[in-house]
């Protein structure tokens, strides 16, 4: 049989610790609901700020990228002085890497060497990482530096790049850019070396080819 409770008195329901402490939070909530109200306002308010400068300074980036490329597409004389406000005012955006690429490629049509290594230099020391904006970068450098007649230094800058991107679809191109740049610096086993990493491979392709046949001028002595 079950045992009956006790039927709590007031004075002793005053004294139960439940009930008291529920009684404390509602005292505490009706004298400081205002400021918790408020408080959780100004959180949501910084919130949404936070979001709206944000998507700001995004919708800033892009309009100012579309400017740019837009004064590149129509040969307009002030696009690099847009490109060069995108790498400055959003330095750390996939639109100022980009800004910098495009740089580089127009001062070099404008054979203007000088600037155009400078840019290719500044989008691989802040941004390299992507293999194909990287592909660009250091293809342009080193064409840039065999313009200048540093051939030697052409190569390194191809090797380069493959050390840093062995699986790259562009791999086999850039050891037969590096192969060439060696044997116009007058480096034949180097340039030997590169043309036969690419003839020894397995799957046929454009670049085994003309590997091969660089190979055949070398043996025949053709190519001075």
């Amino acid at each position: 049989m079950l045992r009956k409770h006790k039927k709590l008195t007031k004075k002793e329901l005053k004294k139960d610790p439940l009930l008291i402490m529920t009684a404390q939070v509602l005292d505490f909530l009706r004298a400081e609901w205002l400021k918790i109200v408020s408080t959780i306002l100004a959180v949501v308010l910084v919130i949404t700020a936070a979001t709206f400068v944000v998507k700001g300074r995004k919708r800033s980036q892009i309009n100012a990228y579309d400017a740019a490329l837009t004064a590149v597409q129509n040969n307009a004389p002030e696009a690099p002085d847009l490109l060069k406000a995108v790498t400055e005012k959003y330095g750390s955006s996939t639109y100022a890497a980009d800004a910098l690429l495009r740089l580089g490629n127009m001062y070099f049509r404008q054979k203007e060497y000088d600037t155009s290594e400078k840019y290719f230099k500044q989008y691989i020391d802040k941004y390299a990482g992507d293999p194909f904006s990287d592909f660009n970068a250091y293809r342009g450098l080193g064409v840039v530096l065999e313009e200048k007649g540093d051939y030697s230094k052409a190569a390194a800058t191809y090797e380069d790049f493959n050390s840093k991107h062995k699986n790259s679809p562009f791999t086999s191109m850039m050891h037969i850019a590096a192969a060439k740049a060696y044997w116009l610096a007058g480096d034949k086993e180097s340039a030997k070396r590169y043309f036969s990493i690419v003839a020894e491979q397995p799957k046929d392709s454009d670049e085994k080819q003309e590997a091969v046949y660089y190979l055949e001028m070398l043996a025949s002595n053709t190519l001075n």
